[in-house]
């Protein structure tokens, strides 16, 4: 299955707010749920407002879907090449507490995370991103 990430838009047929209701009608029973989080799909998660509308959709590497922003598949691009494709449409939060391993587009509503930060070039650790996500406008201040 795939999956084309629209910043502002949402993820595939999922839409920044959308009702959970809807969300149910097109993914089905949530495989998991958190608080105001739910997972699909085995890695396509999805946040609700207090409105339970979405606000933030986030997509994890998963073997059950490929997510593709303008036709890069994110999660086996590398890292460095994601982050200088994305900085061609805005900047990233360089005053992120996390840099390295999160980079926040706020223009775009857009996140990038992986857990580490290679040390070498040739380290396999961290040269994916292992999380995407987008969220409502806002929501990255």
């Amino acid at each position: 299955m795939k999956f084309e990430i629209e910043p502002h838009i949402g993820v595939g047929p999922i839409k920044l707010g959308m009702s959970r209701a809807d969300v149910h009608a097109i993914l089905g029973v949530p495989e998991h749920t958190h608080n105001e989080r739910e997972g699909f799909l085995s890695g396509f998660m999805v946040d609700y407002d207090d409105n339970d509308c979405v606000e933030f959709i986030e997509l994890a590497n998963s073997n059950r879907f490929v997510a593709y922003f303008q036709d890069l598949p994110v999660h086996s691009t590398a890292a460095d090449e994601i982050v200088s494709f994305l900085s061609q449409f805005t900047e990233y939060d360089k005053n992120d507490p996390e840099l390295g391993r999160s980079f926040i587009f706020k223009d775009l509503q857009f996140s990038l995370w992986r857990s580490v930060v290679p040390e070498k070039d040739d380290d396999l650790d961290g040269r994916f991103f292992e999380a995407v996500g987008i969220a409502a406008k806002g929501y990255f201040p």
